[in-house]
C-alpha cells in the first residue's frame, strides 16, 4: 500500500510525491523549535477552549482534546521526541500527531481556522515570556556579586583609569557599582521590550485573518496578554520583537565583555588586583605556572557570537515581502542559542566575580603614583582663587617638571611648587593621600565613601530576595 505523503505532516493533499531526504533534512525544524512544546500545549488549551466557545467543538470534545493534551505533556521528553520523531517537520505537526494518538480523529480539530504562521508566533512570545523572566533573575545575581564585593570592600581604594592610564582615585565599590546600574539599565530595556511582547498574534491565521467565529479576546486573556495584534499581516510576519529583544541582550552582554576586560586586567601580574578561585580558572597545558581567567575571557570571545545574531536576524528580514515568507524559520535558533548562553555566562561570572579574593596591598602600590592626584591639586588651586585654566596650566607644569626630574611631586620643596602654582601653600603637600582624595569628593553619584556605601545599601535593599 502506497504510503500516504500527508502522515505526519499538516499539509500534503497538494502533493503526489514525498519530499525528498535532502529537502526533509535541510528544511525541518523539530530539533530546535521542541523548545517551544509546552508553550504550544498552552497555547493548545486555550485554542480548543475557544474552539468550543465558538460552537465548533462540542463539550465532549473539549473534555477529550483537554485529556489528550495532558497525557503528551505528561508523557513529554525533548531528547527522546528528536530522536524518536526526527522524520516529523515541526513541533506544530509533533503535537498534532501525538495528539490524534491520545485521542482519535477528533484531535483533527486542533488545528481549525489556523495556519502555523500564527501559531509559531504566538507560540515563541508565550515561550519568551518565561524566558525573559529567568533571564531577569540571572542578571540579578551578577549585581548581588557585584553588591557583594563592593560591600566586602568597602575601603579599598584604586587608581581609576582613562584610556588606560591612571587617572584619579577611586574605591573599588564606585567601579563595581558602575557595573551595576550598567546591568540595571538592560534591565529596564528588557521590561521596555515585554510591552513589543505582550502582543497576540493567535487568530490571525496565515496572513488575511479566518472567516469562522473565532474569539481573539478571550484567547488573549487566557494566554495572559494585554493587547491583541491589530493587523493580521504584521502579526504573522514581522519579528522586530525578537530584532529588540537580541538588542536588549547584544547590550547586555557588550556589558558584560567590558566587565570581564576589566577583570582580566586586574587578573594580570600588571595589575594584580585579584586573585579568582581556582574552581573558577584553567591552566595551561605546557606552562605549569599558568592559572587563567578563562571565563573572562570566554564571555569576551562569545560577545562576538551573540552580536552576529543580532546582525543576522536584521538581515533574514531586510528584503521579505509581505506576509510570511519561510526565511522567518531561522528567527529561532539563533535567539534560544543567545538566551541559553546569556543565562550560563551570567551564572559562571556570578560565581567566579562572587569568589574572587581582591589584593590590597597590590592596588596600595599603585596608589604612590602622584600624578593620580594631579586632579586634587588643581581643584586646590580653584578653592584659592585660580581661575580654572591657569590653575590647570599650572598643575601640567607641575607634573612635566616631575617627570623631567624624576622627582615626586610631594617631595617638592614649598619654594619649588609655587614657581608654578605662587598660591599653593604647605597644606598642597596633604593631597596626595588617596583615603583624603576620595573621602573629598562632594558631588552626588561621586567616589565618596559615605555615597558609595549609601548606594551599596541602596542596592542591597533592592536585591533582597534575589540571590
Amino acid at each position: 500500500m502506497k504510503k500516504n505523503i500527508s502522515d505526519k505532516k499538516l499539509w500534503g493533499g497538494r502533493f503526489e510525491q514525498g519530499m525528498h531526504p535532502a529537502l526533509q533534512e535541510f528544511s525541518y525544524s523539530l530539533a530546535i523549535d521542541s523548545a517551544l512544546f509546552r508553550s504550544e500545549i498552552l497555547v493548545n488549551r486555550a485554542w480548543i477552549k475557544m474552539l468550543a466557545k465558538a460552537k465548533i467543538v462540542s463539550a465532549s470534545e473539549l473534555r477529550q482534546l483537554s485529556k489528550g493534551l495532558d497525557k503528551i505533556a505528561r508523557e513529554w521528553s525533548e531528547c527522546q521526541a528528536c530522536c524518536e520523531y526526527s522524520d516529523v517537520e515541526d513541533v506544530h505537526s509533533l503535537i498534532q500527531m501525538l495528539l490524534e494518538k491520545a485521542c482519535g480523529p477528533v484531535a483533527k480539530k486542533l488545528h481549525t481556522g489556523r495556519s502555523r504562521n500564527d501559531l509559531v508566533v504566538t507560540s515563541t512570545r508565550v515561550y519568551l515570556k518565561g524566558q525573559a523572566a529567568e533571564l531577569k533573575a540571572f542578571v540579578r545575581k551578577a549585581q548581588n556579586a557585584l553588591v557583594g564585593q563592593a560591600s566586602q570592600n568597602s575601603d579599598l581604594i584604586i587608581p581609576g583609569l582613562t584610556h588606560l592610564r591612571k587617572a584619579q582615585p577611586i574605591l573599588l565599590g564606585h567601579h563595581l557599582l558602575a557595573y551595576v546600574e550598567m546591568l540595571e539599565e538592560d534591565l529596564e530595556r528588557l521590561a521596555d521590550f515585554e510591552k513589543r511582547l505582550d502582543v497576540l498574534p493567535l487568530g490571525s491565521a496565515a496572513l488575511g485573518g479566518s472567516a469562522l467565529p473565532f474569539d481573539r479576546k478571550f484567547l488573549a486573556k487566557e494566554l495572559g496578554f494585554s493587547k491583541m495584534a491589530s493587523n493580521s499581516i504584521a502579526a504573522t510576519s514581522d519579528r522586530a520583537f525578537l530584532v529588540e529583544l537580541m538588542s536588549v541582550i547584544a547590550t547586555l552582554w557588550m556589558h558584560l565583555s567590558r566587565l570581564s576586560e576589566d577583570f582580566i586586567l586586574w587578573n594580570s601580574e600588571f595589575f594584580g588586583y585579584i586573585e579568582l578561585d581556582d574552581r573558577f580558572s584553567t591552566g595551561s597545558s605546557l606552562m605549569p605556572q599558568k592559572k587563567n581567567p578563562d571565563v573572562f575571557e570566554l564571555v569576551r570571545g562569545k560577545t562576538g557570537t551573540i552580536f552576529g545574531i543580532l546582525q543576522a536576524l536584521l538581515v533574514v528580514q531586510k528584503g521579505l515581502p509581505l506576509a510570511y515568507n519561510r526565511d522567518l524559520q531561522e528567527d529561532k535558533p539563533g535567539v534560544f542559542f543567545a538566551l541559553s548562553e546569556t543565562m550560563l555566562a551570567l551564572e559562571v561570572l556570578s560565581l567566579t566575580i562572587q569568589t574572587a579574593r581582591f589584593q590590597s596591598k597590590a592596588a596600595r602600590k599603585q596608589l604612590t603614583d602622584d600624578g593620580l592626584y594631579a586632579t586634587d591639586l588643581l581643584e586646590y588651586l580653584v578653592r584659592r582663587g585660580v581661575l580654572f585654566t591657569d590653575a590647570h596650566h599650572a598643575v601640567g607644569k607641575i607634573v612635566a617638571h616631575s617627570s623631567k626630574t624624576g622627582k615626586k611631586i610631594r617631595d617638592f620643596s614649598l619654594a619649588e611648587m609655587q614657581t608654578f602654582a605662587p598660591q599653593a601653600d604647605q597644606k598642597a603637600f596633604e593631597l596626595f593621600n588617596a583615603e583624603r582624595s576620595v573621602a573629598g569628593k562632594q558631588t552626588l553619584g561621586s567616589t565618596n565613601p559615605k555615597l558609595v556605601n549609601q548606594q551599596i545599601q541602596i542596592w542591597k535593599k533592592k536585591l533582597k530576595g534575589s540571590k
